[in-house]
């Protein structure tokens, strides 16, 4: 076979399973409001794949390509059966719906709100072998695009490498040494790169200098070495200490999280600031932009719970859902969400929610038992394409 026919084929079969829903960035820094009384981190976005296709033209070829080093290249999953743990205030069992799953999640040891103290995770990560969830000794993780292999960080933080895991065997198969100690991760949405937040000291401990301790970035597209250490200190504007930066929804541009309104700021990948795509700079509900590009969920109306999803090209309602946060797309249709009993959701009964499945009819599927989010121990969910 020809290499070029090789390389042909590759992709084409990466490219059909490409199509990854948006909205997956870590947010987790603006829970100052009562009403964000659901922490939550995503990872994704939209993006074809095309790791890997120089090594295979080098190798076919007879090159000098060094694909061990290289990531290997995403495989996506085309299960879309929906999955839940109705009996599980935190998931023991796969919850999925669409293409999208919870691949792993933390409980922290502070309450939400919390001012003193340093906030400790522990981390829960998918086991795609035994099919539930199991506790890991990692102290930050991120899981790539079809939830076979995960970027993990090693307690105390900041780390000084950052290790490159199989989640079927729970062995971690590369370790990448970084000059500058990291606190922060975050696939790509095509899985082909990490993006590494730097840190001059704990990201989660208080920080009572005037200056946040975040000092720059690396992007690293091979498991051997980290790459250029880019500086981006973190912005004395936004009075969280952690303020990690993550990718646009086509993986060309990086952005660092604002406390107010817009709440991103975006830089190419050198660090040279750019333009904010469209509606991408100001989404207030962690879900974003669906998978299509064309509704945009935002809180409201009050008193709530509600949600407002409206067509961005139109400016229509598109629905107005009865929950209190849309936290990822399953689909162009239906929403991850979080919500309380709506006929209880007074006072502190907002603190008593789900995760839950919504519809833009309107129709809601439990997912999760109830959890109490407003204590130490509440879950936060990391959504990814399975």
């Amino acid at each position: 076979m020809k290499p070029e026919t090789i390389v042909k084929s590759t992709l084409d079969e990466w490219a059909d399973e490409a199509r990854v829903p948006a909205g997956l960035a870590d947010r987790a820094l603006r829970g100052r409001a009562r009403r964000r009384s659901v922490k939550f981190t995503l990872i994704g976005g939209t993006s074809a794949l095309l790791a890997g296709a120089t090594a295979v033209a080098l190798f076919a070829a007879g090159g000098t390509a060094r694909p061990e080093v290289a990531f290997e290249p995403v495989s996506l999953s085309s299960q879309t059966a929906l999955r839940t743990d109705l009996g599980s205030a935190f998931p023991r069992k796969l919850v999925a719906a669409g293409h999208m799953a919870v691949a792993a999640y933390y409980t922290s040891n502070t309450p939400m709100g919390a001012e003193k103290g340093t906030v400790r995770r522990t981390w829960h990560l998918y086991n795609p072998s035994a099919g539930t969830y199991e506790q890991t000794k990692w102290a930050y993780l991120s899981v790539a695009p079809g939830m076979q292999r995960a970027a993990v960080l090693q307690g105390p933080l900041p780390a000084s490498r950052v290790g490159v895991l199989d989640m079927k065997t729970r062995k971690v198969t590369r370790w990448i040494k970084v000059g500058k100690p990291v606190g922060g991760l975050a696939w790509s949405p095509d899985g082909r790169r990490l993006l590494l937040t730097s840190y001059a000291s704990n990201p989660d401990a208080p920080n009572g200098a005037e200056q946040p301790p975040r000092t720059g970035y690396y992007i690293v597209d091979s498991a051997a070495e980290p790459g250029v250490f880019h500086a981006l200190p973190g912005s004395p504007d936004n009075g969280n200490s952690r303020q990690d930066l993550g990718w646009s929804r086509d993986g060309k541009l990086i952005w660092a999280p604002t406390a107010t309104l817009p709440t991103k700021i975006f830089y190419d990948l050198d660090g040279r600031r750019q333009p904010a795509p469209p509606y991408e700079a100001g989404d207030q509900e962690a879900a974003g932009l669906s998978p299509n590009g064309t509704l945009l969920p935002e809180f409201g109306p009050r008193p709530g719970p509600a949600v407002t999803v409206t067509n961005v090209n139109s400016g229509e309602k598109a629905a107005v859902l009865p929950i209190e946060q849309a936290v990822a797309w399953a689909d162009n249709d239906r929403l991850f969400a979080f919500g309380c009993d709506v006929k209880k959701c007074e006072g502190k009964g907002e603190f008593r929610n789900r995760l839950l499945l919504v519809t833009l009819k309107g129709k809601i599927t439990p997912l999760t038992g109830y959890q109490r989010s407003d204590r130490a121990g509440s879950w936060t969910p990391v959504f990814t394409h399975r």
